[in-house]
């Protein structure tokens, strides 16, 4: 049997004066106490541990040096296998790998000791920053680690266990390799945001305590079938950047003012966050920056105002990648040895047990994984249902990142490795490909701006239609003569209804859309100030009453179940001047495409997907019965006195600037569902479409074919807007 160290457990480690930490000429025996057990498999462990006492042979030993080993930390790897081939690593490959200071070989047990003394493993540093971190620190640390591998791969070797908690970033300038520049800048970012949004503080406190105290009445009001009474909102209101907001900051701009009105709602810097507990109170937060480094306030920093002179010398970031050295590493080819894999990082060949033929396309799908994790702030939510791929799009987790990188993580992380990126130079290639589309759209102003076409379509589905004479899908879409004001409205009606019909609701949408469009858009001719948000939430609420009012009119007193009553998704798209603001609730989709990078925007409002964003694991989230139900729509209201009461919807609001180039894609599930045998497919063929069809209204038509080819067993409404 095994004789595996337990916590506890007293290990003998004699450390040579090649660790940098010790100044002796001589090496010293410490003596370590295992504290816990950080990873365990059949033939390996990690285990956790610290210096309780050195050997009576320390006569060179300095202060300096006890103290370096006492405050360290200690990694311990245990394994049965032997013969490692890591032990024939090239000196080339060796210097990507963190070493360990002692190794020995006991009762089968081959045992190695390493001292963690380089730098912060990529996991803590997201883990520090709390899984916010801007384009650039993602790119940062993707481009550092993705040259890791590069290097790796040019020598022969693949790692085949990569996650974030065992490769390390470091600033190779400092002796102890603490990336005290990075985590500065990082944090400086964080607080030029927090300060910037001071100003809205105590209003959104108190819109937050107002929906909290309405949310409580309804409670106490004992009506358990409240159709409102559901999911929170799963994204805040953005930060309005209306007509009179950016009129403002150009103004300000102009005069050289600091504080011109609206200047922290830049389109590059609008954020929004999850109302899951992930608020972060000013304790919290002034306890973070206590344990971090001291910021350097000079620091030329993304979001916040710099001085000219700061700004034009950026800090020197020698940020460096290693491997931390509990895996090993095998040489590509046909790997068939038995390989340690991590559910949410290992691809799905290895996860299996088959082995992977090459390796390098099994370090594609964890670092696609391992981007993944940059963007969100989340482990990737891997499921066997979706064959190991992530269950969601990264930024469901972060909807305020911005759209680009999606794409990207995808390729990477397909099910098949023969659809990945063929090599890690290709993967890095498309990731600044996708960079630099990303900062082009930050860079887009009203002055700059593109011009758009756009179309509208709907049908009511070959199949469906021998169910359901009527096309409950509804669009609408306009634009002015100049081509850069546009309103875009698409609605799937709940087929489901008892009191009214899905069609009713998706109408109901569509006509306010035109009222409110016919009110906005002379004062968009007037170049008058006006607020995207609040036309679109205009629009929400009138669709709302007029669903209500019916219901009202036709069946009261109001005796059956809220979840019979008529609704329907909604998808409310305002785009000015390349800026897009969008109002989301319910399934149906917007997806932002470029060329062959095609992302999702919104976040599917069904029980799988808000429930993984909830907590729960992908595999028990993916095997709920009915889990595709729709969680939110339009149509919200609380009864009262046998009468609905219309309570004003809560969509998820985004905002984010197009280029030209750019495609949106705003469609209901008829489209999705059926435009390909699963949904990596119908993915796949809607960007065919896209990629081969410029013109909207004929891709609109080549849609409908295409989801009608594949079965039409839904209605289908859709919107293109295509950018120049």
């Amino acid at each position: 049997m095994t004789a595996w160290s337990q916590p506890g457990d007293t290990l003998e480690c004699p450390i040579d004066a090649e660790y940098s930490a010790l100044q002796a000429d001589s090496g010293v025996g410490v003596r370590l106490e295992v504290n816990e057990v950080l990873e365990q498999f059949e033939s390996r462990r990690v285990l956790v541990a610290s210096a309780v006492e050195f050997d009576s042979d320390e006569q060179s030993l300095t202060q300096q040096d006890r103290d370096a080993l006492l405050q360290a930390n200690f990694l311990v790897e245990e394994t049965t296998r032997l013969n490692d081939d890591a032990e024939q690593l090239p000196e080339e490959v060796r210097t990507l790998v963190r070493q360990p200071v002692h190794v020995d070989v006991t009762e089968g047990l081959k045992r190695s000791i390493f001292v963690d003394n380089v730098g912060l493993s990529v996991g803590d540093v997201v883990d520090l920053l709390r899984g916010d971190m801007s384009l650039e620190q993602v790119a940062t640390i993707f481009r550092t680690v993705s040259g890791l591998f590069k290097k790796l791969h040019s020598q022969g070797w693949v790692h085949l266990g990569l996650t974030p908690w065992n490769v390390r970033i470091y600033d190779e300038a400092r002796d102890d390799g603490f990336p005290q520049t990075f985590l500065a800048d990082a944090f400086n970012t964080r607080r030029g945001k927090e300060d910037g949004e001071d100003e809205e503080g105590e209003d959104e406190q108190q819109q937050i305590a107002a929906d909290q105290a309405q949310q409580d009445q309804s409670e106490d009001s004992g009506e358990e079938d409240s159709f409102s009474s559901g999911r929170e909102k799963t994204v805040v209101e953005l930060k309005p950047l209306g007509k009179a907001a950016r009129a403002e900051q150009k103004a300000g701009d102009e005069s050289g003012s600091d504080e011109s009105p609206g200047s922290d709602d830049e389109p590059d810097t609008m954020e929004t966050s999850i109302e899951m507990g992930a608020e972060d109170s000013d304790e919290e937060l002034a306890a973070l920056d206590s344990d971090a480094p001291e910021p350097n306030e000079s620091l030329a920093v993304q979001d916040t105002a710099v001085a000219e002179d700061e700004a034009s010398e950026p800090p020197q970031q020698n940020l460096q990648a290693i491997f931390d050295g509990i895996d090993r590493l095998f040489p590509a080819g046909n790997v068939e040895d038995e390989i340690a894999v991590t559910p949410g990082f290992s691809a799905p060949e290895l996860l299996s047990g088959m082995g992977s033929e090459d390796g390098e396309s099994a370090d594609i799908f964890s670092l696609g994984m391992f981007l993944y994790f940059l963007v969100a702030g989340a482990v990737p939510p891997a499921s066997v249902y979706t064959r190991y791929a992530p269950a969601i799009p990264a930024r469901n987790f972060r909807p305020g990142f911005p759209p680009g990188l999606q794409s990207v993580i995808s390729r990477a992380t397909r099910p098949q490795p023969e659809e990945r990126f063929a090599r890690v130079e290709t993967m890095v290639e498309a990731f600044e490909d996708a960079v630099a589309v990303m900062e082009k759209r930050q860079n887009t102003s009203p002055e700059n701006a593109p011009v758009m076409e756009v179309a509208s379509d709907t049908h009511i589905g070959i199949a469906k239609k021998q169910r359901n004479p009527t096309n409950q899908d509804s669009a609408f879409s306009a634009c002015s003569d100049d081509d850069r004001f546009s309103l875009i409205v698409v609605a799937d009606g709940v087929s489901t209804a008892s009191y009214g019909s899905g069609d009713l609701a998706s109408d109901a949408l569509t006509e306010a859309a035109r009222e409110v469009w016919d009110e906005v858009l002379p004062a968009y001719l007037m170049d008058e100030e006006f607020d995207e948000t609040e036309m679109i939430l205009k629009i929400l609420r009138r669709a709302n009453h007029t669903i209500v009012d019916y219901v009202n009119e036709h069946y009261t007193p109001f005796r059956g179940s809220p979840h019979e009553v008529m609704g329907s998704t909604a998808l409310v798209a305002l785009v000015t001047d390349g800026l897009v603001t969008l109002a989301s609730l319910g399934d149906s989709r917007a997806y932002l495409q470029r060329g062959a990078g095609m992302e999702q925007i919104t976040i599917d409002h069904n029980l799988w997907t808000l429930s993984i964003l909830e907590g729960v694991e992908a595999d028990s989230a993916l095997a709920m019965p009915h889990g595709d139900a729709l969680a939110r729509c339009l149509g919200t209201f609380v009864v009262e006195d046998g009468e609905l009461e219309a309570v004003d919807p809560e969509p998820d609001l985004f905002q984010f600037q197009v280029t030209d180039g750019d495609t949106l894609l705003l469609t209901t599930d008829g489209l999705v569902d059926f435009a390909g045998t699963n949904m990596l497919a119908a993915e796949d063929n809607i960007l065919s479409v896209l990629l081969s069809e410029p013109n909207p209204a004929l891709a609109c038509l080549e849609f409908i074919l295409l989801a009608n080819r594949g079965g039409g067993g839904d209605n289908i409404g859709l919107s293109v807007a295509r950018f120049y």
